[in-house]
């Protein structure tokens, strides 16, 4: 089947739409739908949440760092990298390790 540019809907196609889920409160969501060309189209965000994107500004990895300042998930995934201690993640340092009581506040 051939596809004809009369029959697709460049609104729908080639469009995303991520959820913005607060950690803390999961009843705070913001939608946000992404055009085909990276930019935002709509922005749902019933609470009222302090959001710093705006309608036709580019969808840029700046919005995963305000998501991890601010304890959001995206699409239910954590945007946080995992924190290291000396270049090595926290999950690969054994238990009873002697970073674990150096550094308790990072092995939480």
């Amino acid at each position: 089947m051939k596809l004809v540019p009369e029959n697709i809907n460049e609104a729908v196609y080639g469009s995303r739409e991520d959820v913005f889920r607060n950690k803390n409160n999961p009843r705070v969501v913001i939608t946000v739908n992404k055009g085909p060309d990276g930019r935002i189209t709509a922005i749902d965000n019933p609470q009222r949440v302090r959001f710093p994107f705006a309608i036709g500004q580019l969808m840029t990895r700046n919005i995963e760092t305000w998501a991890c300042n601010n304890d959001f998930l995206i699409n239910e995934h954590d945007p946080c990298p995992e924190q290291k201690i000396f270049g090595i993640k926290t999950s690969q340092v054994p238990q009873g390790h002697e970073w674990r009581r150096i550094f308790p506040n990072k092995f939480r």
